[in-house]
């Protein structure tokens, strides 16, 4: 029953927080986020580092990964053949939620931490509210196409 008692609001929430004002206790559901990646296409990722700009301790983080890029790597040229070596997939356009409910959201111009109370995920639009009471809705076809460039 959605909406009593502190339970999740709507099928669509990712983090909410449970009670019935913003002194509640911040609650997430990060199966729906993964299974929101998967019927979007969108890559899900798991893993504990430390973001030194929502904390100084290691902490759990999901991400959905629109985009990925490839750094680092020597090129190497033999004759008319060249290779790149040494490469790694970074995560280029992404959402990054931590264990606390601070989110790491990167565009392609933009990032931003963000303090959520809430985010829902609404087809491919994600609404979050954050903790001063900000709202923002992002599609995130936006950052899984490379934008176009300006032509002058």
């Amino acid at each position: 029953m959605p909406g009593i008692f502190g339970s999740k609001p709507s099928d669509a929430h990712v983090i909410w927080r449970s009670g019935r004002n913003n002194d509640g206790k911040k609650k997430f559901d990060f199966e729906y986020l993964e299974l929101w990646a998967a019927h979007f296409g969108v890559d899900f990722e798991q893993w504990t580092r430390v973001d030194h700009d929502r904390g100084d301790e290691p902490r759990e983080q999901f991400a959905c990964v629109f985009r990925w890029s490839k750094t680092g790597g020597q090129e190497l040229s033999v004759g008319d053949e060249e290779w790149t070596m040494g490469t790694q997939r970074k995560p280029r356009t992404f959402l990054e939620i931590d264990e606390e409910g601070m989110v790491r959201l990167r565009g392609w111009s933009t990032e931003a931490t963000l303090d959520v109370d809430e985010l829902v995920l609404q087809k491919t639009v994600l609404k979050l509210r954050t903790a001063d009471g900000t709202v923002k809705k992002l599609d995130v076809r936006k950052l899984s196409k490379r934008p176009e460039r300006a032509t002058s």
